[in-house]
């Protein structure tokens, strides 16, 4: 059975460029939304982070009621399809009007529009997430096929990831400023994502066969219930969510770690001391004050990003062969145990003079934080796939669509509290946020200088928080029993009666 082959090159090819293009969308919203709502929109820190918290929260609650949605999908292109091929231009849309600012900054309208245009981008993207990964679970009956082929879409989501955290900081730090340089950004993003990502609708299958009888919403939360696993996987990421902080923080830390201590400030402000800065030095040109390093200013954050991505993409690629030889529970938790010491011993080090970060240092310390970042990108989906299967085992009945639901669920609650943590006790901090009206001759940003006190704020935020995520994450996967002889029985178990119906 196991060298029986179902999923086509096509297939695979399809879904990792499909992952590419959606991910260039996610990324952009994630990583960008706050320092657009802040820069672009001119909101409040407080009020940027409520707004996402507010959408993630409402967005997240969406998802399971999606899964349900699709679990009693009947069509004649299956379950999860038909949401791929109606979803992506809404999601197009939805991009591109989050991403701009129409009315005063700061001013009350504004903050409607955001948190308006937020909850809408999350309910079109929830459409087609959901069928998306959930797709995984029924493209192929066998658990090996399903490890491999989450594994490479991963990998094209990562990429697919790196893309926009490359161009957008490059964008708006140009002389299109924020308000122009992110609508470009969204637009560009937007239309890749969508025209991407429609192609796997075209070519994919659903080859594991569905329940005789849909369940009613009461039966499936009664049955969910019952499922261990997916309860011990919600719980873990949960705990964990600030895991991911220095990723999708990555912009703070480049403008005000990095860039910061490479600027002679003098040459900006004529006052231009910590907390006291307002009068632009006559004719001021950013860039000559940028100096001591041969990375242009703009190009700072890209580095940044991409040291983690790097870390990230070995992690997911060498994942199946991991799979091979440790169960996914010692997979979990020995990549938590290397991020969590990873991430404090950059603390450790940085601290001690943090406003003469080594930027090289830094490099490497990033690319280490991206591997556990990159086994967990990839094992939550294997581990929600094997919540299916642990349900089907148990109950005999399978709920595809609500399960990985629930990985949607996830990530959007991670990203929720990783921001608003991060920007809540930011905000208690003397941190200086973007004077949009102070640009110098050439139109671009001006920053201002921080104090050593909020740029060791800062350090903190990206490595001791998400120390503590990693930690905590590790708490319920102990758990997990789903391991070793006991699911390889109950796999067998499955397939086995997979093929009978097949």
């Amino acid at each position: 059975m196991e060298n029986k082959k179902y999923l086509t090159m096509k297939e695979r090819i399809c879904f990792t460029v499909g992952a590419f293009g959606r991910s260039g969308i996610y990324t952009l919203m994630s990583m960008f939304t706050l320092v657009f709502f802040q820069n672009g929109a001119g909101l409040t820190l407080k009020q940027g982070t409520t707004i996402i918290l507010i959408g993630r929260v409402f967005d997240a609650l969406n998802d399971p009621v999606m899964g349900m949605i699709v679990d009693r999908t009947r069509s004649k292109w299956g379950k999860m399809r038909p949401y791929l091929l109606f979803a992506p231009v809404p999601i197009a849309i939805s991009t591109v009007l989050l991403f701009t600012a129409p009315f005063q900054q700061g001013s009350t309208a504004a903050f409607v529009w955001a948190l308006i245009t937020y909850i809408i981008w999350g309910v079109a993207f929830t459409i087609q997430d959901v069928p998306f990964w959930g797709l995984s679970s029924v493209i192929t009956p066998l658990e090996s096929e399903r490890t491999s082929f989450i594994s490479t879409a991963r990998l094209g989501s990562t990429f697919g990831g790196i893309l926009p955290a490359v161009l957008v900081p490059v964008l708006y730090q140009s002389k299109m400023g924020y308000n122009r340089g992110f609508f470009v950004g969204a637009l560009l993003f937007a239309t890749l994502g969508c025209c991407l990502s429609i192609l796997i609708f075209f070519v994919s299958n659903e080859r594991v066969s569905k329940m005789d009888k849909t369940p009613s919403f009461k039966e499936t939360f009664n049955v969910l219930a019952k499922d261990k696993l997916l309860i011990i996987v919600i719980f873990a990421s949960i705990l964990g969510s600030t895991m991911v902080t220095a990723n999708q923080c990555a912009d703070y830390v480049g403008n005000y770690l990095i860039i910061q201590n490479f600027t002679d400030f003098s040459k900006i402000f004529k006052d231009f001391l910590p907390g006291a800065q307002s009068i632009l030095v006559d004719n001021v040109d950013a860039k000559l004050a940028y100096n001591g390093f041969f990375i242009p200013r703009g190009t700072i954050v890209t580095t940044l990003t991409v040291a983690i991505g790097v870390g990230m993409v070995p992690a997911m690629a060498v994942f199946p062969m991991l799979r091979k030889k440790f169960s996914l529970k010692q997979i979990y938790i020995g990549s938590a145990v290397f991020g969590l010491v990873v991430h404090a011993l950059c603390y450790v080090i940085f601290a001690q003079e943090v406003t003469k970060i080594n930027i090289y240092l830094l490099w490497v310390f990033l690319f280490l934080m991206g591997i556990p970042l990159g086994i967990y990108n990839v094992i939550t989906y294997a581990l929600i796939a094997d919540s299916v299967d642990y349900m089907e085992w148990k109950t005999g009945e399978r709920h595809e669509g609500v399960c990985f639901s629930f990985q949607t669920f996830l990530s959007k609650v991670n990203a929720a509290i990783a921001t608003f943590v991060f920007g809540q006790l930011l905000d208690r901090t003397d941190f200086m946020p973007v004077n949009k009206s102070l640009v110098d001759n050439a139109g671009r940003q001006i920053f201002y200088q921080q104090t050593p006190e909020t740029q060791k704020m800062l350090l903190a935020l990206v490595t001791i928080v998400p120390a503590v995520g990693f930690l905590l994450t590790i708490i319920p996967m102990f758990f997990n029993d789903f391991s070793g002889k006991v699911k390889a029985d109950a796999q067998r178990e499955i397939e086995e009666k997979r093929m009978k119906e097949m």
